[in-house]
């Protein structure tokens, strides 16, 4: 979850001993088409953000939760994955109101590929309209839910780095995002009788964004850190859980202020694998 940090997956491709015999080859870390290819996800956020009108405090609180249907496909590409939100609630209170929004307003999927690193493309958004386009940005989703992988052979102690960049134009406002993550594999933890590998990561996020929100126009720039852990089960090659923390700090300009408002936002994310479709 991604500042939203980035909320994340895995897919792994078991390599077999040769015909020699042997040990078996350690599993790589790619994608692929997951042993159970329809899964629902549960994606909770939460943002508290300080903001400071030339020495006058104020506070604005966000929080969003939302069902995911996932879908899996095997593509030329190598996976398609089409996401469906199945339900969605979200509220953003500030010192001028309220506002809350649920999933109706988006039709249709988020739908992806990846390639065996996790390199994504963006094949098909849905039509957002009404107040949920102040609270969801498919390409958040769609850039943000799955990491990037070494795709390669790793065990504990392996590393890697991400560089993801991506922009869009979500129910008419523009967004800019930048992440530098480095992800290290901490090792083996049993949750519920299974045995899942935990993958920590922590690293750097820019993001600007202008439009209009609560009536009001808006530019954004924010910079800060980011970090957290996921689990992914080797067997069923499904991720299983994530949690994220994110503190960036910016600048914010709105058409109410006749000034430049200094912001901190402190963020909140924990995705989790609910059951199969």
């Amino acid at each position: 979850m991604r500042p939203r940090l980035p909320s994340l997956a895995l897919a792994c491709l078991t390599l077999t001993a040769c015909a020699l015999g042997g040990p078996p080859s350690p599993p790589g870390l790619t994608y692929g088409v997951p042993t159970e290819t329809q899964v629902t996800y549960t994606v909770e956020e939460r943002s508290d953000m300080d903001i400071d009108a030339e020495g006058q405090s104020m506070q604005a609180r966000g929080s969003s939760s939302m069902t995911l249907g996932v879908a899996f496909t095997e593509s030329t590409e190598g996976v398609t994955v089409t996401m469906h939100v199945r339900e969605l609630q979200a509220t953003l209170s500030n010192p001028m109101g309220s506002q809350s929004a649920d999933q109706e307003g988006i039709e249709g999927p988020v739908v992806i590929t990846l390639d065996r690193t996790g390199e994504v493309t963006l094949v098909e958004e849905p039509e957002v309209t009404g107040t949920v386009a102040q609270f969801f940005q498919s390409p958040r989703l769609a850039y943000g839910f799955f990491p990037k992988l070494p795709g390669r052979a790793a065990g504990a102690g392996d590393s890697w780095t991400d560089t993801l960049s991506f922009e869009g134009t979500p129910g008419g406002n523009e967004i800019k995002a930048t992440s530098v993550l480095d992800y290290v594999i901490e090792g083996d933890t049993v949750v519920d009788g299974r045995s899942l590998v935990k993958i920590a990561f922590e690293g750097t996020v820019d993001q600007s964004g202008r439009g209009q929100v609560t009536g009001m126009d808006f530019t954004q720039n924010l910079s800060g850190t980011t970090s957290g852990w996921f689990l992914w089960d080797l067997q069923r090659r499904l991720f299983v859980e994530s949690r994220s923390d994110g503190d960036l700090r910016g600048s914010m300009e709105v058409s109410a202020a006749p000034f430049p408002l200094a912001l901190r936002v402190r963020q909140q994310g924990h995705v989790r694998l609910e059951d199969a479709m």
